[in-house]
């Protein structure tokens, strides 16, 4: 394994461990009726969350105005973690994870194919659908929450992380075989502002 992917890897493995408005045109022709400006994840960001977004209430609740947003607290490790939850009609789209100091985003969670993805790929997407033998990038058995599912960097963004889930008898621990992970399907995609 060379330095690079060593890295990678580590960075990986530390995830696991560690604005829209309204269409005002529409809103005047049909006040009933609510439009969205579509929320994309790119490498750049999710939406309006980009490097410099403040893990804060008060901003993310203004970023997303025509959500819900709520606050709750995760344990991670034996400690309560805050979590902000972008969520439409009770469905979550987005978890977003603070950094160590709280102050920071550390980590965006996408879980919705209502969040279009810039890289063109859906959540149910096979594995064999978005990456083949020759161009597969690294990809790590997940672990804790992850645990079962298997992660890989996505292709053309080194901070975007596919997670993969699927069936397999063998150990939770390792990469399941390219043969089984070939039908496997995109799970949740993980933005980080950086790598």
């Amino acid at each position: 394994m060379n330095t690079r992917t060593a890295v990678l890897f580590s960075l990986m493995l530390s995830l696991l461990i560690a604005c829209g408005s309204r269409d005002k045109a529409d809103e005047t022709a049909n006040p009933q009726k609510k439009q969205h400006n579509p929320i994309v994840l790119s490498a750049d960001g999710v939406g309006p969350i980009n490097a410099s977004t403040p893990f804060n209430m008060h901003q993310i609740t203004r970023a997303f105005q025509d959500y819900s947003v709520t606050e709750y607290r995760q344990f991670q490790s034996g400690n309560a973690e805050p979590v902000i939850r972008i969520s439409e009609a009770g469905k979550p789209l987005i978890l977003i994870n603070p950094d160590a100091d709280q102050k920071g985003i550390f980590s965006v969670f996408v879980m919705s194919n209502k969040i279009g993805n810039a890289l063109g790929h859906d959540i149910g997407t096979p594995f064999n659908k978005i990456y083949t033998y020759d161009t597969t990038e690294p990809c790590i058995a997940g672990t804790e929450e992850f645990t079962g599912k298997v992660l890989c960097i996505a292709p053309s963004a080194q901070n975007i992380l596919y997670v993969f889930s699927g069936k397999w008898d063998g150990p939770n621990n390792e990469v399941p075989p390219a043969a089984i992970l070939a039908s496997w399907v995109l799970d949740t995609i993980v933005w980080k502002p950086d790598i």
